[in-house]
């Protein structure tokens, strides 16, 4: 999803819309790949309601990547036990590894990194996706794949973090009670009420909620099996939460609501 960064860049300073419309070229850097979306996908709704089926999988599955929570904790777990096993180095842009890498030894801040991560890399453009169709997974991935590029500063940053947070701020509270019913439920809902006014504070959100709804009790054995206990156990919970709203989806599509 890198295009989406060279994409605007191009329009902004080859094209020259940044002199045009200043910070609004952002708003136009993500409605042209939107629209074309909408128009292909029209079409082939015309055509054949399957090719739209499976053309709107494609993309949400293009729209999930590219990184893949699992595998990172996977590699990242075999680097931190064994660092010089050279086929477990974890690639670039490893969340892991990037927090590892800035020193902090609190297991906490790893734990709420997984769930703030599962739910940008699958649950929000999934859910975006279950509201506006292939549309809405787009929508949301350019957002955040522009509000996180490095790129961007002023006025267009600020409109890209106000957009990225207007569509975080509906599967931050689901995601947080889904993480609740796959837990402990009470102090989640506690959390989720601190934060039912506004539109920042849905990564602190999630991230709160997963350590609230996680088991915390303590775990004997070596400090390096315990830090990735808790890293998996986290991932654990956060898998169970996508099975709940997976549930609540299959019981509201039997009933007919959806």
């Amino acid at each position: 999803m890198t295009w989406c960064s060279t994409w605007h860049r191009w329009l902004a300073r080859d094209v020259g819309l940044r002199k045009l419309f200043g910070p609004i070229t952002i708003f136009v850097s993500i409605s042209v790949p939107c629209a074309l979306v909408g128009y292909v996908f029209a079409y082939l709704w015309l055509e054949s309601s399957f090719l739209t089926f499976l053309g709107g999988i494609v993309l949400l599955m293009w729209c999930f990547g590219p990184g893949d929570t699992g595998r990172d904790i996977e590699l990242y777990s075999q680097s931190y036990r064994d660092p010089t096993d050279d086929s477990a180095i974890p690639p670039s842009g490893n969340f892991l590894s990037e927090i590892l890498a800035s020193g902090v030894g609190d297991d906490a801040v790893y734990q709420r990194a997984v769930a703030i991560v599962s739910n940008e890399r699958v649950f929000a453009p999934a859910l975006w996706f279950a509201v506006l169709g292939p549309l809405g997974a787009l929508l949301f991935r350019m957002a955040s794949v522009l509000n996180r590029s490095g790129e961007l500063t002023g006025p267009e940053l600020f409109f890209t973090q106000r957009l990225h947070d207007v569509l975080l701020w509906v599967p931050a509270r689901l995601i947080a009670l889904a993480l609740g019913l796959a837990g402990t439920l009470g102090p989640v809902l506690t959390i989720i009420t601190q934060h039912a006014h506004g539109l920042d504070g849905a990564e602190k959100l999630v991230g709160d909620a997963a350590l609230a709804a996680h088991d915390s009790s303590s775990r004997d054995g070596d400090a390096d099996d315990v830090h990735i206990e808790s890293i998996t156990s986290m991932l654990s919970l956060v898998k169970r939460a996508f099975v709940v709203w997976l549930a609540v989806l299959a019981i509201a599509a039997a009933a007919g609501i959806v």
